[in-house]
């Protein structure tokens, strides 16, 4: 009977991360990533005579995650189904203990990048059957200055550019051949650019900026610098330039940072912001767009409109923490995250990034493994 529970709690959560791929699928007018929802509730009964693994991510997120179902719950807003699916990606491991957290992590992250490489394909499959043969299925927009956006699965395509990037950096810690290392990053890369969107491409050189300006510093510093780290700094440089290099190829888009309106976003933003101080408009999207225009495509000033200042404040304390534990704390998930958070700078919405949530669950679940471990 053991086993087979942990089997089960097992299956469950590799089952949500097969769901990742399918976010904003919804082929009967719900999305199927909604089921995730309840594998999460699953695990939850299952391990309840367990103790809950009790972490500041878990005692931080809490408060905003309250903050934003009962603002939601007040305006009606349907952030309130994408914040529950959002936690449920976060805190599932909290309920494994570590001897289970240990066994899956290294299959989890290969689910994660078989997704991703899935989706890759997918969009690139639906550009050349588009371009060669005129056939169209899966999302596709039309906009100005000749640009197609290609999104397969995914209805925003700024967060599938993100989600296929923010694999790239796993693929050198679970493949060994250099040749599958090279064929699934240049996948993830082509699959990103097809997109048309270019936060992925953004997010991407400004990590290797950050990357590299960070490891300078150390390195003067402490006056050396390791072949590991100078490795993975070239990798990101070679990745950036191969990135603009397919932008430049596959994309119908021009290559520039153009704020694509966004400028005029952020300002209307803010207006709304000192509108409403406090409370913001409280996650109410109507409202928002019918008083205010487009939501903002930069994380901090969606948080500012959307939930004020008080709900500002209880974000930023836990997305610092998790930004703070990426940086320093942890190995594997190190990039994915910073990547991630670059590309924040750059899309609207949050709560129905679920491949985030995921990745801080992964985050968190290497900062556990690598303290119990180190402790043992």
């Amino acid at each position: 009977m053991k086993s087979i529970k942990i089997s089960l709690l097992n299956s469950c959560f590799f089952v949500m991360i097969g769901l990742v791929p399918l976010s904003y699928f919804d082929p009967l007018g719900v999305r199927v990533v909604a089921l995730s929802a309840l594998l999460f509730f699953v695990i939850s009964i299952f391990s309840i005579k367990r103790a809950i693994y009790i972490d500041k991510n878990l005692l931080l997120f809490i408060p905003s995650l309250l903050t934003v179902l009962v603002f939601s719950s007040i305006s009606g807003s349907k952030d309130v189904v994408s914040a529950i699916v959002f936690m449920s990606y976060l805190l599932p491991l909290n309920f494994f203990n570590y001897t289970r957290v240990r066994s899956i992590f290294k299959k989890s992250i290969f689910l994660y990048i078989v997704g991703a490489l899935f989706m890759a394909v997918g969009v690139i499959v639906q550009r050349i059957l588009f371009e060669k043969f005129g056939y169209e299925f899966g999302k596709i927009d039309f906009y100005g200055g000749n640009r197609i956006g290609f999104g397969f699965l995914w209805m925003d395509y700024s967060f599938l550019s993100l989600y296929l990037l923010t694999a790239l950096p796993m693929v050198f810690y679970f493949f060994k051949g250099m040749q599958i290392k090279v064929i699934i990053c240049a996948t993830l890369l082509v699959g990103s650019v097809v997109t048309t969107a270019r936060t992925g491409l953004a997010a991407l050189i400004i990590t290797s900026v950050f990357v590299m300006s960070f490891e300078f510093f150390k390195a003067t510093i402490k006056a050396k610098i390791t072949k590991k780290k100078l490795l993975v700094l070239c990798l990101f440089i070679l990745a950036s330039f191969l990135v603009v290099y397919f932008y430049v190829r596959f994309s119908s888009r021009e290559v520039g940072f153009g704020g694509s309106g966004r400028l005029i976003g952020y300002y209307l933003a803010l207006q709304s912001f000192f509108d409403n101080p406090i409370l913001g408009v409280m996650f109410d999207r109507g409202y928002y767009l019918s008083n205010y225009g487009t939501i903002p495509h930069n994380l901090f000033i969606y948080i500012l409109s959307q939930g004020g200042i008080f709900f500002f404040v209880l974000f930023f304390l836990w997305f610092s923490y998790v930004l703070y534990v990426a940086t320093f704390k942890v190995e594997v998930l190190r990039y994915p995250v910073i990547i991630a958070f670059f590309g924040f700078m750059f899309i609207p919405s949050f709560y129905s990034a679920y491949f985030f949530a995921l990745l801080v669950s992964f985050t968190m679940a290497e900062r556990r493994l690598l303290v119990v471990g180190h402790e043992r």
